[in-house]
């Protein structure tokens, strides 16, 4: 018998997702639970496991296509059944075959789309893949060109110019994620940045005043739980930050809660999973939630649930380094703060130029929500907050 398997609803109200990797292909025998391939939802990569064991009759994305949740993923071809299974999924040969002059060769789509790019006829080239199937390696030989490492040396130009080497890299998963919801908020959003800088001297004493007790609670304290407390204490202070523009609805909506979301770098893409329910967490909560989400996201394990209802985000650009950053709002949010290197630096201090732990602040804020005024006077507050940091214990 035959079976489709439909894109489950893979949590939270999401309405689809892209399939970033398969694992399997048309013609494997899978067993239950194997992964058959990784789905991008909101910026969470979710293995997808086989409900059945069987055959792959066939799969209805390829990697980089979005597929809406109850939309056919993969059909199985179920032992005692495949003549259902042909009759609603075309067999491996006929979906990679085709006809070029009258001659069946073997081609993915990929491989045929590369081709015709390169205007290479794919009948009659020697096949080197299982299979007797046609490659990209086929197809650029026969181009003249040679694959090294990933790029592509074409035939060199006429009259003795220099080859000139390109690569060429699927833009997909994370990255195509980013790249929409930036020009989302890049085209939605009034942005504007202002920035300041704040004396980090008695934050950093403290830190390593406490070093002892985070041993304790078996955490490793760094500088974000402090600057969460002092930024809650500001949002709370300047509530028009910390909210969404409802257009619609023609109403300015403040969330009276506090879900910080932490921009964190991991090998597949910038990924912000967000803290929730900050005001009610000591510093060591903190600590402990914040360690655990960064572990999350570089092991690829986030939860779809843990990156969503965020309602401000931190950038810490710090330990990479740089003086200034303008970030883009993570839209529907009116604000992000940027936190950039800590160092020690001359500064004038009563009248006189002392070294002090210091660090720039960027905060990006919707112009449509509030005025400058307004976000100078926020940084203000977060700043004396950061600068007398016993308060946050």
């Amino acid at each position: 018998m035959n079976y489709e398997f439909k894109l489950p609803d893979i949590g939270e109200g999401l309405a689809e997702g892209e399939v970033v990797k398969w694992h399997v292909k048309e013609g494997d025998m899978v067993k239950e639970n194997q992964p058959l391939c990784n789905v991008l939802t909101d910026k969470a990569e979710v293995e997808i496991p086989s409900p059945k064991t069987g055959k792959i009759a066939k799969l209805f994305a390829k990697e980089g296509q979005k597929v809406k949740v109850h939309e056919p993923l993969v059909a199985f071809e179920l032992e005692g059944g495949s003549a259902a299974a042909s009759a609603t999924a075309p067999s491996k040969i006929s979906a990679l075959a085709g006809v070029a002059q009258g001659v069946s060769v073997s081609a993915t789509p990929a491989v045929r789309k590369l081709a015709a790019e390169m205007k290479v006829d794919l009948a009659g080239l020697k096949a080197t893949g299982p299979g007797g199937r046609i490659t990209e390696q086929d197809v650029r030989k026969a181009a003249g060109g040679a694959a090294l490492g990933g790029k592509t040396v074409p035939k060199a130009a006429q009259h003795g110019s220099l080859p000139l080497a390109e690569e060429k890299i699927a833009f997909m998963g994370i990255r195509r994620r980013t790249a929409e919801k930036m020009a989302q908020s890049a085209h939605t959003v009034a942005q504007v940045s202002h920035m300041d800088e704040a004396d980090f001297t008695a934050l950093s004493a403290l830190r390593q005043e406490l070093k002892d007790e985070a041993r304790k609670h078996k955490v490793k304290l760094t500088y974000l739980p402090f600057i969460l407390k002092a930024l809650v204490k500001t949002l709370k202070e300047y509530p028009n930050l910390n909210s969404t523009l409802d257009e619609a609805g023609g109403n300015i909506i403040r969330k009276l809660y506090y879900n910080i979301g932490i921009a964190t770098s991991a090998e597949q893409g910038l990924i912000v999973p967000v803290i929730k329910n900050i005001e009610k967490k000591d510093i060591w909560a903190l600590a402990a939630d914040i360690e655990c989400s960064a572990e999350k996201v570089r092991a690829g394990k986030i939860e779809v649930s843990q990156l969503q209802g965020g309602t401000f985000t931190i950038t810490n650009i710090g330990p990479i380094g740089g003086l200034f950053a303008t970030p883009i709002i993570n839209h529907p949010e009116v604000g992000i703060l940027a936190v950039m290197k800590i160092k020690p630096r001359p500064i004038a201090k009563d009248g006189m130029v002392a070294i002090r732990e210091m660090a720039n602040l960027v905060l990006s804020f919707d112009h449509r929500v509030l005025d400058g005024a307004e976000a100078a006077h926020a940084m203000n507050t977060l700043i004396k907050h950061l600068e007398n940091p016993r308060t946050l214990l």
